[in-house]
Parts: C-alpha cells; structure tokens; sequence
C-alpha cells in the first residue's frame, strides 16, 4: 500500500470515527471502524519500521564505506611514510658510506705523506749526517742511538767544535713504538756526545714540541759552555 493510500486510509477512519462520536453507531459499524484504525495504524507502524530500517542499512553502508576509505587511506599513508623512511635510511647510509670512504681517503693519503716525509728525513739523516742505514732499520729514526750518530756526523762532515741533532714525534702520530712527544736531541763535542731524552706529552701541539726541542737543544750547547751537567 502506497503512503498516500495509507495516509487517505487514515484521514477516512478518522472522520468516521468523528461521526460516530458526534451521531452515534452500531455496534458492527463500531467493530468495522475499530479495525480499520487498527489496520491504519498497523500500516503506520510498518511504514516507519521499514523506513527506520531503510535508514539504518543505508547509515551502516554509509560507515561500512567511510571504514574502508579510511583503511585504504591509512595503508596508502602507511606505504609512503615506510618508502620514506627507507629513502632517509639509504640516503643517511649513502652520505656515512661517502663519509667513512672520505676519511679513509684522507686517512691513507696522510699516511703515504707521512711515509714520504719519513723516507725523506731518513735520506737527509743517511745522505747529510752520515747515519749507517743499518743503525735507522735497527734502531728507527727515533732513537738515542740515530740521534747520537746524527750530531757525531754533522760535526765531523763540517769540522764543527760542536753539533745539536734533534729526532723525534711531534704528532700528530706515533711510529707505534714511541708516544707523541718522544723528542731525543744530541750534542756532539771532541771525544764525547750527549743524548737527552724528553717526553712532552700527547696533548702538546707540534709547535710547541718543535719549540721546546730547540729550547732543549741551546740549553744543552750552554750547560756545555758552561761546564755543568748536560744531560
């Protein structure tokens, strides 16, 4: 039955029931319109029950797709958030990876500088000061020994009275025998030779290891002028 059926339905059983409360009516005209109020109201109830279970279903379809977008929203940000946090990780990787290579770079490149470095102190020693070879691979460059025969040979190729030689780790490595700041420096007199051992510490600067090396090298030169203890 149509609603506006239903509603005609309803006005109609309304107005009879009127008339009968305004004129009277039998008992079986009564009966009739008792049932016809209640078919009325039965379709009224039916009506709103079928339309409130029309709007649930349509609210719970509604929901059902709300749910699912959000879902598929969710893994969609999800999936992107985790492509870019991989993107951050390879990036970050990539730029340690290029970092670590730089510093090995650096790091082999001032080992071979100071290898050439060395090899070349080692010549002037051999070549200038007349040190044996055989002493340097024995005993290394920095030594009591290379420093003693360093001052003996400058001052008997210049016929000097007297010669200083200093050898030793200004940093800002060491040779893996001697710490930073093992310095010996040797003074060469007639018929005897002075070798002073110092330590300056790690934590000095070059500079500063360089300056106290000569310090050490004129007070050694004075204390012999001076006829006191050299060492």
């Amino acid at each position: 039955m149509k609603k506006s059926v239903k509603r005609i339905l309803a006005v109609a059983v309304m107005l009879a029931l009127a008339l009968c409360v305004l004129s009277g009516c039998s008992d079986d005209t009564q009966a009739k319109i008792d049932e016809a109020v209640k078919t009325a109201t039965d379709a009224l109830t039916k009506e709103k029950d079928e339309a409130l279970a029309a709007a649930q279903t349509a609210a719970d379809e509604a929901l059902k797709t709300a749910t699912e977008a959000a879902e598929t929203a969710k893994g969609e940000l999800e999936a992107k958030v985790a492509d870019l946090e991989k993107q951050l990780t390879d990036a970050a990787d990539a730029a340690v990876k290029e970092k670590d290579e730089a510093l090995a770079a650096a790091k082999t490149a001032a080992d071979e500088a100071l290898k050439t470095a060395q090899d070349a102190a080692d010549a002037v020693k051999t070549e200038l000061a007349g040190v044996p070879e055989t002493l340097l691979e024995e005993k290394t460059a920095v030594s009591r020994e290379v420093a003693a025969a360093m001052a003996e040979g400058i001052r008997a190729r210049l016929g000097a009275d007297l010669a200083v030689s200093v050898t030793g780790l200004a940093g800002p490595d060491g040779d893996g025998v001697h710490e930073v700041g093992t310095v010996f420096i040797a003074l060469a007199a007639e018929g005897q030779t002075f070798v002073r051992e110092t330590r300056m510490g790690a934590f000095r600067t070059r500079s500063f290891i360089r300056r106290m090396a000569g310090n050490h090298a004129f007070d050694m030169i004075r204390r012999y002028l001076g006829g006191l203890q050299v060492e």
